[in-house]
């Protein structure tokens, strides 16, 4: 238990700290989302604003071509509307309208007196279109800015169309500038085409063209516009706005007047409103990205955050700090401790070795001299055998375990006496692990065999070579066994060499039959000596079998 609430300590102290600053964060962080809202709310009203702005003044400018009209009485002199046009540049300053127009309203038998003003004012023969089943037609007589699409919207009777005709018919109930739904204008001739309407203000004179019937009203000033364009000109009004907007008529929502909201899905804020405007409702639909409005609001929350992070962390790595301090000293005492015990184990363990060396050489001693014929010979051998000792104790020592390999034995005794590129092709065989205690002692033998075959045998004066070759079987249900092929070639070979009893072949036979629980057979014939040696392997150091 005692353990337990000691490895929660730092947790808890980090939550002691922490929570305070995160109910201050949230709270900061809550009043920050707010004013963003708010000021989203702002931006986007402002963006409608403009929207509404730019279509008013555009009325206002229908007002003033209609009080021109009615300073003339209804006669319209085309170079005085041009005049009048310049004067407010709906090209750039209220750009986003298509033109502005007069539509003469006659009745339907009256269409000639319509072509012949569209001749007088533009020298183009144009027949009032298209046919119709009303008693009235407004053709367009008269339309500017001149340009190719405008143009072909000259002649065109608007009432004849549905859409535009109620427009109008509310236009002169009223007597207010009506807007329609939205259309396709007539001058989209191009294949840039955007969804339309138009805003009809009704004229009426005191005085009727002669001739004439009665009628409701002696035309419509109007403006036809591009939705897109009108749009687009609002929101370039001032600073740009950093929001998406979607504007369409509430009878026709599947016809958006203006939509740049395809990515309004990853847009978090949004805001919307309907507005009667010119006699139509339409409903305004605006979004906007936090990163875009108020990007630096959430950096006073993230700042008081990030320190209250930092100072429970802080808290709780003081205390985590201090029980680790506790623990090193604990650890410190147990492997001092531990090292102490290791100590006596190596020493042990070295006493161990001694004794085992000390050992092996009083016995090499003995053997050396018991066989030597004077110093020089007792001296030669006993050297020759604490190398081979020598050599496999520098292979064990550079192993990671107490292992070595068969191959690298061999090519360590036989590099006493021959060079390394010649020792190469004398051997083959596959690797075979050995442990400690027989790695010295196939080291012995091995060194007993160079030395016969230096004398006596393949490497001799009158030898023809020297050949290794090894592989590892497994007997069904036994432990591996190394089978050793040791082959001298002699020539002449007429009597088998000279080997005696001496303590080389005692040395053989006590590591073989002692040490590595093995066999030695040797085969004489005509052209050399057969040498095959055999002993079991651990199983653990060799898994897979030749």
């Amino acid at each position: 238990m005692r353990q337990f609430l000691a490895a929660q300590l730092p947790k808890l102290v980090f939550l002691l700290a922490f929570l305070p600053g995160l109910a201050v964060t949230v709270a900061v962080y809550t009043g920050a989302e707010r004013r963003i809202e708010a000021e989203f709310v702002r931006v986007a009203d402002l963006a409608i604003d403009r929207v509404v702005s730019r279509l008013q003044q555009h009325v206002v400018v229908l007002r003033a071509a209609r009080g021109l009209l009615s300073a003339t009485r209804g006669g319209i002199v085309r170079d005085e509307f041009l005049r009048f046009l310049s004067s407010v540049d709906i090209v750039t300053e209220l750009s986003g309208v298509q033109g502005i127009g007069f539509a003469r309203m006659i009745a339907t038998t009256d269409t000639a007196l319509a072509e012949d003003e569209v001749r007088t004012h533009y020298g183009l023969d144009i027949d009032v279109h298209p046919q119709t089943d009303q008693s009235w037609r407004t053709p367009i007589v008269l339309l500017e800015p001149q340009n190719p699409r405008n143009s072909a919207a000259l002649g065109y009777d608007m009432f004849s169309e549905p859409v535009r005709r109620l427009a109008m018919n509310l236009a002169i109930l009223t007597g207010e500038a009506r807007m329609t739904a939205p259309v396709q204008l007539v001058q989209e001739i191009t294949s840039d085409k955007q969804t339309g309407f138009l805003v009809y203000l009704p004229f009426q004179s005191t005085a009727q063209p002669a001739g004439s019937q009665s009628r409701p009203v002696e035309g419509f000033v109007y403006a036809p516009f591009r939705g897109g364009d009108l749009i687009r000109a609002a929101l370039s009004v001032g600073a740009p706005l950093p929001v998406a907007l979607r504007i369409v008529d509430v009878e026709a929502p599947g016809t958006p007047l203006f939509d740049d909201s395809s990515d309004a899905a990853a847009r978090p804020l949004h805001h919307n409103r309907s507005l009667d405007i010119l006699g139509r409702q339409w409903r305004f639909d605006v979004w906007s990205d936090k990163a875009n409005i108020g990007q630096v609001r959430h950096l006073s929350s993230v700042l008081l955050g990030l320190t209250s992070f930092l100072f429970a962390a802080a808290a709780a790595y003081a205390v985590v700090a201090r029980q680790k301090e506790a623990l090193q000293a604990r650890a410190v005492a147990a492997a001092a401790a531990r090292e102490a015990e290791y100590r006596e184990l190596l020493l042990q363990e070295m006493k161990h070795r001694i004794k085992n060396h000390i050992a092996r050489i009083q016995s090499i001693s003995r053997q050396s001299a018991r066989g030597a014929t004077d110093v020089k010979a007792f001296t030669t051998a006993f050297d020759a055998r604490l190398q081979a000792m020598s050599a496999v104790q520098e292979i064990l020592a550079g192993s990671a375990v107490a292992q070595a390999d068969v191959r690298a034995v061999l090519v360590k005794e036989l590099q006493q006496s021959l060079d390394a590129t010649e020792v190469q092709h004398l051997i083959d065989g596959p690797p075979v692990r050995l442990d400690e205690r027989q790695a010295h002692a196939f080291a012995l033998v091995v060194h007993e065999l160079v030395t016969n075959a230096m004398k006596y045998g393949g490497l001799s004066v009158g030898g023809q070579g020297l050949e290794i070759r090894w592989s590892v079987q497994t007997e069904a249900g036994g432990s591996p066994r190394i089978q050793l092929h040791w082959t001298e070639r002699i020539s002449g070979l007429s009597a088998p060499p000279e080997t005696g009893s001496g303590f080389g072949s005692r040395l053989i036979e006590a590591s073989l039959k002692g040490e590595l629980q093995g066999s030695l057979t040797r085969d004489y014939g005509p052209e050399g000596l057969q040498i095959r040696i055999s002993f079991p392997l651990d199983p653990a150091l060799n898994r897979t079998s030749t």
